[in-house]
């Protein structure tokens, strides 16, 4: 980790800390984030482990200079219990998400969730290097806990934005709906949907009076991540610039991927359809009961994730365009180095 110039976090529960107490002050040393694992199966209470996070705070204290402020609950502990015994310790809880095995791909994952792999597994150092790479050819920085930005304790008001990442999450597995790119910038998601609006005629480079798309034919469809999406709102200028990488994305996956191959043109419903005009697309607008409904669920989005002014009014408007015509404007410069997912 060191040549790469990352740095994670690191869980050691007790009985590790101290029959290796020269590891942990290694990785502590090394600007790593250390923090104890406190805890073990459902049947642990939050008194019990309360009792446990006091003690593991003052032998971690002793071993590395500083109290921690952070704590990890074990294996099957609940997430009641260590709410509480954050609470009656003064530690804040970091709960994580089962990784998988190393190597295996990270699918349904929320923006934001923090997954948790073993570090005792044989196959993390055949996997970690190659992965460490991978994540830095794609533009992502490798951090522990300790050297995030904006990281913060997760309270009530974060439960709207919680559950509507897990919406995504639940409509895109119901939906045959997947990531592209895999790049930091990478900001679409692709499946396949009906045309929904009324017979147009697009552009086309081999067509010299277009494409003619029916209502009801099967296209590809493309959607933004619902944080990523109020998160441009708010930020223009960045929004210009990850749009400009993830349209890339989306011509290298419609030239690659054998089930967008299949679908003669790509259209896309957002308040960014404007925007879409000018890299090429075709806006229409919705009809008054669609772009009600809509721009209702735009402003439920930005309420949730608590933007400045979440009354703006934000159209949503459909933008469309024929495949042929999307990959000759924009497959030029191909997209980032991709990651199943």
């Amino acid at each position: 980790m060191p040549a790469a110039g990352a740095t994670a976090t690191f869980l050691f529960d007790q009985a590790a800390a101290r029959a290796h107490p020269a590891l942990v002050q290694q990785a502590a040393r090394e600007g790593h984030t250390v923090l104890p694992l406190v805890g073990r199966g459902p049947w642990t209470g939050p008194w019990a482990l309360a009792r446990q996070v006091r003690v593991a705070r003052h032998d971690f204290a002793a071993l590395l200079g500083t109290p921690p402020t952070l704590f990890a609950p074990g294996p099957g502990v609940s997430r009641v219990a260590a709410a509480l015994a954050g609470r009656w310790s003064g530690l804040t809880p970091v709960v994580g998400q089962p990784g998988g095995a190393w190597g295996g791909p990270l699918r349904g994952r929320r923006p934001g969730a923090l997954l948790q792999r073993s570090g005792t597994d044989p196959a993390a150092a055949v996997h970690l290097p190659p992965l460490l790479g991978n994540l830095q050819a794609r533009g992502y920085e490798v951090r522990g806990l300790d050297g995030l930005r904006g990281v913060r304790p997760e309270n009530w008001r974060d439960l709207p934005a919680t559950a509507l990442q897990g919406v995504d999450v639940l409509y895109d597995r119901l939906g045959g709906i997947h990531r592209i790119g895999g790049h930091v910038s990478s900001l679409f998601r692709v499946g396949a949907a009906s045309y929904p609006l009324a017979d147009v005629t697009v552009p086309h480079p081999q067509l010299p009076g277009g494409l003619t798309i029916r209502r009801g034919e099967r296209l590809t469809e493309f959607h933004l991540d619902s944080a990523r999406l109020v998160e441009l709102a708010e930020r223009p200028l960045a929004g210009r610039r990850i749009v400009t990488h993830s349209i890339r994305d989306l011509a290298a996956a419609l030239q690659d991927d054998p089930a967008c191959r299949e679908h003669p043109a790509v259209f896309s419903i957002s308040i960014f359809a404007d925007v879409l005009a000018l890299y090429g697309f075709t806006v229409l607008d919705l009809p008054p009961a669609h772009r009600r409904r809509l721009t209702w669920w735009s402003r439920t989005l930005r309420r949730a994730y608590g933007v400045s002014d979440p009354e703006k009014v934000h159209v949503p408007r459909l933008a469309v365009m024929a495949r042929e015509e999307l990959i000759r404007r924009h497959a030029t410069h191909r997209g980032h180095p991709g990651v199943e997912g």
